[in-house]
């Protein structure tokens, strides 16, 4: 090869470096970094670690928040034609592929955790204006990566997943999925609930404990009991009843198909995820805020009728029919075959909102 040939190819393989890069460049100016902050409330009250949260639920006793952890996917601002433009997410230990964590337990007060806390998303926009945004509460059960593979992520071992997919905590303990969302809360006087029933023989022989115990899976689906407190605190009343100290939401996919631990993707007939759509907000000046009180409305947090202590996701709990209706979510199916379990009602979103706070 003549010198002239490799000087031709040397300039040519700088110009092509330079216009990749050019390229790079001109694709990072044409995107803005976003960052959106959440934040928690009962109503126009925050709510912390270690403060009483007043009225919640139809007893409005008073209240102490235990636990408040949610994902959501899919992040997107929407422009002024009501499209809706995803968020790329930056990668880090609150953030992996389109998923988020955020959390607000700090391990004060009543709290469990760790003393870490995440109340932001952080990605970056196509550089334009935005009048709202959109996002889902749940896991997806895949994403693609780069190379256009699937990459199992809500029924995914808990224990090698990367963060923040990878804590206990927030994994289902049966088909390896995620709690989308989990709020607990220790009313003033605690839970009132049924007197414990004797197990069967046969539950019994098959590992099962007592209704509203460990084991328990009265809807087919969901333990009644799901990642309860293993030692949750609890006191026998005079008439039988028994008393707790925990009001428990954990919401995630119901009725699910597939052996998760060896690698199979799991199929689930309540998929239980939230579309939440804000049609007005300013990501520069506002936070989402997620409401305790509608989350709460028409449920006694001090008293529960059975199954869980709250709701965990379960079609047969009491307290998961007025529960799914303020998250926005199906119960159970609207007609025979119709499918739609576990799917949005179509209503705006009630426990979410914009306000003013960035």
């Amino acid at each position: 090869m003549s010198a002239f040939i490799r000087f031709a190819i040397a300039i040519g393989g700088l110009a092509a470096i330079g216009v990749a890069h050019a390229a790079n460049k001109s694709d990072a100016s044409d995107r803005q970094k976003v960052a959106i902050r959440f934040a928690l409330a009962a109503g126009d009250q925050p709510v912390e670690c270690g403060r009483d949260i007043a009225g919640l639920g139809t007893g409005g006793q008073p209240a102490q928040l235990r636990d408040a952890r949610f994902y959501i996917s899919a992040p997107a601002l929407i422009d002024a034609a009501g499209r809706e433009v995803p968020i790329e997410l930056e990668q880090n230990d609150w953030q992996y592929a389109n998923v988020a964590l955020l959390d607000f337990e700090n391990k004060t007060g009543k709290c469990v955790g760790t003393a870490d806390v995440n109340d932001t998303i952080k990605g970056s926009a196509p550089r334009g204006r935005y009048k709202g945004m959109s996002f889902v509460v749940g896991v997806p059960s895949l994403v693609r990566d780069k190379d256009g593979k699937d990459v199992v992520l809500n029924h995914s071992n808990f224990a090698t997943a990367p963060a923040p997919l990878d804590l206990q905590s927030m994994s289902w303990n049966w088909q390896a999925g995620r709690k989308f969302i989990k709020i607990e809360v220790d009313p003033e006087g605690g839970v009132t609930r049924p007197p414990l029933k004797p197990k069967s023989p046969a539950d019994a022989a098959n590992g099962a404990g007592a209704q509203g115990g460990p084991g328990a899976a009265p809807d087919g689906g969901a333990p009644a009991m799901a990642d309860a407190s293993k030692a949750a605190p609890l006191r026998v009343n005079e008439d039988g009843t028994i008393t707790v100290s925990t009001w428990m939401l954990h919401l995630g996919s119901t009725g699910c198909r597939g052996d998760a631990v060896k690698g199979e993707i799991t199929s689930c007939a309540n998929p239980n995820r939230i579309p939440v759509k804000l049609a007005s907000f300013d990501a520069a000046r506002q936070r989402v805020v997620l409401d305790l009180k509608p989350l709460f409305a028409g449920i006694d947090l001090g008293k529960d009728k059975g199954f869980s202590t709250g709701c965990m996701s379960g079609p047969a709990d009491p307290e998961c029919t007025p529960m799914f209706e303020n998250l926005g979510l199906r119960l159970k199916e609207t007609a025979p075959d119709a499918n739609d379990a576990g799917q949005s009602d179509g209503a705006p979103t009630k426990i979410f909102r914009s306000e003013a706070g960035k």
